[in-house]
């Protein structure tokens, strides 16, 4: 990967998701076709990969990063997430008791199914179905959303760029680490998850204008009229 100048993947965004992590730490640029359902990531539709990869071969494109998150948890396991990393449950049907700290001071403790530690670009995946707002890809703050909380923080809190959360698992029940959707990691009571932005990022070659966002978003969420 050191080598790779540019990284095609053919897929959807979970596709995606595996080549920025790949990619991470490298400075690869990733150029999507979309093969899937969604597609909030990539840059080409099928029928239109022909013209789009003709004017990235040629330099005619510009860069868009987006930031990433790094999990440690001291047993050695590292790990960076383009959307999201999770804290969940260990055990199914068993809530989760999450202690929550940011930069060293206590925000909460959740007793939900999971919590959501989210990306910009993780708010419109996991995070938006969990009832988590949508937040513009070049931003660079985390956002929290809990999954199903009972009795505690039942809304979502965006914090400051920069910040560093801590999540323990507290109580009796174990809890799972999800890196973008893929468990990396089991977690016993006790044990600590340090989240925060990682010092690699997502570097995606695009071609669109830059403000495609939010034009992308409403033609991916809001189902389009049909005729009659």
């Amino acid at each position: 990967m050191a080598r790779t100048g540019l990284l095609i993947t053919l897929g959807g965004d979970g596709s995606i998701l595996r080549a920025a992590r790949a990619a991470a730490g490298y400075g690869t640029l990733i150029l999507g076709v979309n093969l899937g359902r969604m597609g909030f990531l990539t840059e080409a539709e099928p029928d239109g990969w022909q013209t789009v990869l003709p004017r990235v071969l040629a330099g005619d494109y510009w860069v868009e990063e987006r930031m990433m998150l790094r999990a440690q948890v001291p047993t050695p396991v590292q790990g960076d997430a383009l959307n999201d990393v999770v804290v969940g449950q260990g055990v199914l049907g068993r809530v989760v008791r999450l202690e929550v700290r940011i930069d060293g001071d206590l925000l909460t403790t959740y007793v939900a199914d999971a919590l959501i530690v989210a990306t910009p670009t993780g708010s419109t995946a996991y995070a938006l179905a969990a009832g988590g707002p949508i937040m513009p890809p070049q931003q660079r703050n985390i956002l929290l959303v809990p999954v199903a909380p009972h009795l505690s923080l039942d809304r979502a809190v965006v914090l400051a760029e920069g910040a560093c959360v801590e999540v323990t698992v507290r109580g009796h029940s174990p809890a799972a680490l999800t890196l973008d959707g893929e468990r990396v990691a089991g977690l016993t009571p006790g044990e600590t998850v340090r989240i925060e932005a990682s010092p690699h990022v997502a570097r995606f070659a695009r071609v669109r204008e830059r403000d495609y966002f939010y034009r992308t978003l409403m033609a991916r969420l809001v189902p389009r009229e049909t005729e009659h």
